[in-house]
C-alpha cells in the first residue's frame, strides 16, 4: 500500500500539551497512516516537538499553525477532517492531545477499515485516568505514570469517522454528522484519557480553556466548565482551583475509591 494517498488520518488541535503530545502521537503512529496537527499558539515548547516529529516523519506527521484563538472546535477539526479526505483519507481519528486511543482488536486502522460500509461513525469508549498518591513522580511520561482509572466509562463516547464530504465533527469530538451516518452497534475502539497530570496543569488548561471559549460567540453552555474555572480563577486564584482538582481529579487511594489500576504504555 502506497502512502501517497494514506487511508487512515488522525487529526487534533492542540495547544500547550508539551508533557503529552510526543507520546501521543508516538503512539497513534503505530496504528494509523498520518497525523495532521493545528497547533494554536502554543507558548509552553509544544509547536517545537511537533516540528521536530513531522522532520522525523515527513510525508506522515504533518503540522499547522491555527492563530484564531477561539475555540470553534467543530469548525476547525471539521475543517482538518476535509483536508484529509482531499488527500484521500477513507477514515479520520479526531484526537486530542491528551488522549491514548487503541482497540481491543488490534491496530485501529485495520480494525476501521475492515468495518462494513454501513458503518460510518466507529465509536470509542472513553476512559478517564486520574492522578493518584500511587504514582511514580520521578517517571516524566503522563502515560506510564498515571495507571488508575475510572472503573466506568465516560457517559459520551468519541468516534471516529469516514470523512464522506460535507463531514461536520461536533464539539468535543463525540459525534459528527454527515451524509452517511450509520455507527456501529458497539464501541470498537478505546480512548484512555489523561486530561488533568498535576494541579500546575490543571490550572493552566483551565486558564487557556477559559480564554478561547470566551473569544467565541458560542452559546454560554458550550464549555461550560471551562467558563467557570475561568470565574473560579478570576474570582478566588489558582490556590482555588488546584484544591478543586485535588477534590475531584485526584485520588489519595484509589482502591478505597474504586479506581482501576490500567496501564496504557
Amino acid at each position: 500500500m502506497s502512502l501517497a494517498r494514506p487511508p487512515v488520518w488522525a487529526v487534533s488541535m492542540v495547544k500547550d500539551e508539551a508533557d503529552v503530545i510526543g507520546h501521543t502521537v508516538g503512539n497513534l503512529l503505530g496504528h494509523v497512516d498520518a497525523v495532521l496537527v493545528a497547533d494554536n499558539g502554543s507558548t509552553d515548547g509544544t509547536r517545537d516537538l511537533l516540528a521536530d516529529i513531522a522532520r522525523a516523519y515527513p510525508g506522515t506527521v504533518m503540522v499547522t499553525d491555527d492563530p484564531d484563538p477561539a475555540y470553534y472546535q467543530s469548525a476547525k477539526m471539521s475543517l482538518l477532517a476535509s483536508v484529509a479526505a482531499e488527500q484521500g483519507a477513507r477514515w479520520v481519528v479526531p484526537f486530542d492531545a491528551d488522549e491514548w486511543w487503541r482497540s481491543p482488536w488490534g491496530r485501529i486502522g485495520d480494525v476501521l477499515l475492515g468495518l462494513p460500509p454501513s458503518e460510518s461513525i466507529a465509536e470509542a469508549a472513553l476512559y478517564d485516568h486520574v492522578t493518584t498518591d500511587a504514582d511514580d513522580a520521578a517517571e516524566g511520561n503522563p502515560y506510564r505514570r498515571i495507571r488508575w482509572r475510572r472503573a466506568e466509562p465516560g457517559r459520551f463516547p468519541k468516534v471516529a469517522v469516514r470523512p464522506v464530504l460535507p463531514v461536520v465533527i461536533e464539539q468535543g469530538n463525540h459525534g459528527a454528522h454527515y451524509p452517511r451516518p450509520g455507527r456501529t452497534p458497539q464501541p470498537v475502539l478505546e480512548i484512555h484519557h489523561f486530561p488533568y497530570r498535576s494541579a500546575e496543569q490543571f490550572v493552566r488548561k483551565a486558564r487557556n480553556g477559559a480564554a478561547a471559549y470566551a473569544a467565541t460567540d458560542l452559546p454560554e453552555s458550550e464549555g461550560a466548565h471551562w467558563r467557570s474555572y475561568g470565574a473560579t480563577l478570576a474570582e478566588h486564584g489558582p490556590d482555588a482551583l488546584a484544591a478543586h482538582y485535588l477534590r475531584w481529579f485526584h485520588s489519595a487511594d484509589p482502591t478505597a475509591d474504586g479506581l482501576i489500576e490500567d496501564p496504557v504504555a
